[in-house]
Parts: C-alpha cells; sequence; structure tokens
C-alpha cells in the first residue's frame, strides 16, 4: 500500500514511481481543510507549528502489512499532514517504508518523528524507492 501526501507534486510523482514498480495503488492523504499550494499556505503552516495544532485527516483501512509512506519535509520535519495521519491511523505491527521529499538534508528529525508516531511499526530507514526492483 502507498500512502502519501503532497501538496506540490513532488511527493506524488515518487508515490506514482513506486506503484508503477510495485502495482499497488496510490492513496493521497485528505485533509478535513487542505492547505492550498499559494503564499498563504506558509502562514496557515507556522502558526499551525508554533500552536501545535496537527491538521485533521481522514482514517483508513490498511490491508497491507508494508506501507510505503511519502511525505515532505516542512520547516525542518515531517508535513504536518503526515503528522496527522499517523495520529488518527494505528500503524502497529506494519512495516514502513519512508520516502520522503526534500530540498535539504533534514530528514533524520523526520524519521525520529515518525518512530515517535508509529512506535509499534518496523521503519526501514535505508528504503530507496529507486532499488525497488
Amino acid at each position: 500500500m502507498i500512502i502519501y501526501y503532497s501538496l506540490s507534486g513532488h511527493t506524488k510523482a515518487v508515490a506514482t514511481q513506486i506503484s508503477e514498480k510495485t502495482g499497488d495503488r496510490p492513496y493521497e492523504i485528505e485533509l478535513d481543510k487542505p492547505y492550498k499550494n499559494n503564499p498563504l499556505m506558509m502562514v496557515r503552516f507556522t502558526k499551525e507549528k508554533m500552536t501545535g495544532v496537527i491538521p485533521m485527516v481522514k482514517k483508513i483501512d490498511m490491508i497491507d502489512d508494508i506501507i510505503y509512506l511519502g511525505y515532505p519535509i516542512w520547516g525542518k520535519d515531517m508535513s504536518l499532514a503526515m503528522q496527522g495521519f499517523l495520529k488518527a491511523n494505528d500503524l502497529s505491527g506494519k512495516t514502513i517504508k519512508p520516502f520522503i521529499t526534500s530540498d535539504t538534508s533534514e530528514l533524520e528529525i523526520s524519521l525520529s518523528t515518525l518512530k515517535k508516531l508509529a512506535p509499534h511499526a518496523s521503519i526501514d530507514a535505508n528504503f530507496k524507492p529507486e532499488n525497488i526492483e
């Protein structure tokens, strides 16, 4: 199962590449109040981050044991949309293969957040989408 959040389309493109290799259908996280891809998005994000507000997302039924989980880095950590998804959905017993889109190398913080929000899942921190056969 491929689950991702993408605002600009970069993470969606990687999810599509994984889907072409695995045959799994990508599932895009849906927010109750979606972000808009415009300059005001950063104002909303900054306010939410400062006040600890995590966006509400829809819960989904995860039937697969392996979850390809894709998200962008925002403010040196995983997007708040993905944090909302992880709070709403229990990934206990799943193997998570994260694919992270970022222009920076601030990946360790997001992997730490992932471990905190999915404490009973196995996280393959070495997963690289380009290595799927």
